[in-house]
């Protein structure tokens, strides 16, 4: 008797299909999930999943800004995927050792929180303006970052470090205090908030690890070149791009949790601004 519990990649694809682009139709992929399970043979398993998958990102709603939001988020973990791929392929020594390949697989691990992230507020921003607001700020967001990476390795003065860095929080708080005073909801405000965190993510860490790699970690600063005299490293290319990957993958875990940090302070203080009674109306019509 065929098993409803068998695991394969034919499985894992229709179960990615459906956490991404299925919201919108929950008991329809649950039902094609328990059909997969039912099927016996590799290419039977396999023509069925695709079909599905095909079904979900081009026939069936939800449509629109869904779609092209989770196939943008898709195509944003595909390059920064093929950024690390390159660096690993053109600086070998990047792979030394069980710690390597547990980075390799953590950042794996973040991509895909990220594609589902993606995913899950999709449904929520509803209207293009709104979510040109939001590509918008999660460029802001990342630039500001890029901005405050680059004075840092030319040593220009912390102040300027400082007010560049303060931008992101206040992008943040202004996006959530904008969707959520525009859609009168919180839910849509944060779920703006969470889909510029997204954006940003990924476009510093294409930024900061693509230019990394393209040009072998330059510029080498005096703080590098100290930390590479005492580390043993044999290659200051590969050093200098090891760092920087690490940085990167650091910056996809922190942006998204600063910028939420911020914008559930603006959409706290939008929901807090709409409920607030005017100075002109009484608050309480019985004792008038």
């Amino acid at each position: 008797m065929p098993s409803r519990e068998r695991r394969d990649l034919a499985r894992a694809l229709l179960a990615a299909g459906v956490l991404t682009l299925g919201a919108g139709r929950p008991d329809w992929g649950r039902a094609m999930m328990a059909e997969l399970g039912q099927l016996e043979g590799l290419r039977t398993r396999w023509v069925f999943a695709l079909g599905c998958v095909r079904s979900i990102a081009f026939t069936m709603p939800p449509a629109g800004l869904q779609r092209v939001v989770a196939g943008g988020s898709v195509l944003a973990a595909a390059c920064s995927a093929g950024v690390v791929a390159v660096a690993l392929v053109r600086y070998p020594d990047l792979v030394s050792g069980a710690r390597a390949w547990v980075s390799v697989a953590a950042f794996i691990a973040l991509l895909v929180t990220y594609v589902v992230a993606a995913a899950t507020f999709a449904p929520r921003v509803d209207g293009r303006r709104l979510l040109l607001n939001v590509a918008v700020a999660g460029a802001a967001i990342a630039a500001s970052w890029m901005a405050v990476g680059l004075v840092a390795s030319l040593g220009g003065p912390k102040p300027v470090s400082v007010m560049l860095l303060s931008l992101a929080p206040l992008v943040a708080v202004a996006i959530g205090w904008h969707a959520t005073a525009r859609s009168g909801s919180s839910r849509v405000g944060l779920a703006c908030v969470g889909l510029a965190a997204v954006i940003a993510g990924y476009a510093l860490f294409l930024l900061w690890a693509g230019e990394a790699v393209a040009a072998a970690g330059r510029p080498y600063d005096a703080g590098l070149l100290r930390d590479f005299r005492t580390s043993g490293a044999s290659d200051l290319a590969t050093y200098a791009v090891s760092d920087s990957l690490g940085t990167g993958m650091m910056l996809l875990l922190m942006v998204p949790l600063v910028t939420l940090a911020g914008g559930l302070v603006g959409a706290a203080a939008a929901g807090t601004t709409k409920t607030r009674p005017s100075s002109g109306e009484a608050a309480n019509p019985g004792e008038l």
